[in-house]
């Protein structure tokens, strides 16, 4: 991933394999840091932010999701590394969440050389009982610095993000009373 100041705007650029490419321009007013609990505060398109750059070494231990009244909740459960060995870590290692409503989709990248540690069939599984999520994209390690998710939506809708811990975990929270088709 590549990150170029483009006057008042961020160009990002993100390869996915040698093949696919895309690029969004994205203004400052769009780039939300996230924070360390539910704020209620929704965007439609944007770019979220977050985690601790420092953190360079996690797994992945899940992917889950939960229908709540007004939104549906995706969890990704993380949990630091060393040597093999579980460590606890305070934050999650830096990652951004791109919510693209023209897509109707919200890619997640997370980066910290993550290892990925979960059953990808069963999240699959769990994501098909989803009323608002189409489908999820599960992406291998394409380089050993970031692990790339997707959600493709059925509709376009707000989204919020913010980080917990004790267990270290990212949420994004997809409303499910203002979904545009």
């Amino acid at each position: 991933m590549r990150i170029r100041a483009n006057g008042p705007s961020l160009a990002i650029m993100l390869v996915i394999g040698l093949t696919v490419t895309a690029e969004a321009n994205i203004t400052a007013d769009k780039v939300h840091t996230v924070d360390t609990k539910k704020t209620n505060a929704y965007i439609d398109d944007g770019l979220f932010v977050g985690g601790d750059q420092a953190v360079d070494d996690v797994i992945v231990r899940g992917v889950r999701r939960a229908p709540n009244p007004g939104y549906e909740r995706i969890v990704i459960d993380l949990e630091g590394n060393r040597n093999g060995e579980p460590l606890a870590i305070p934050r999650p290692p830096f990652y951004q969440v791109a919510v693209t409503p023209e897509e109707k989709r919200i890619v997640f990248t997370i980066w910290g050389k993550p290892k990925l540690d979960f059953d990808s069939r069963k999240v699959v599984a769990l994501f098909k009982k989803s009323k608002i999520v189409k489908n999820i994209q599960l992406f291998p390690r394409l380089d050993e610095d970031t692990w790339i998710m997707v959600l493709e939506l059925k509709g376009s809708t707000p989204v919020e993000v913010f980080e917990l811990t004790n267990p270290v975990r990212i949420i994004s929270d997809i409303r499910t009373d203002k979904v545009k088709n």
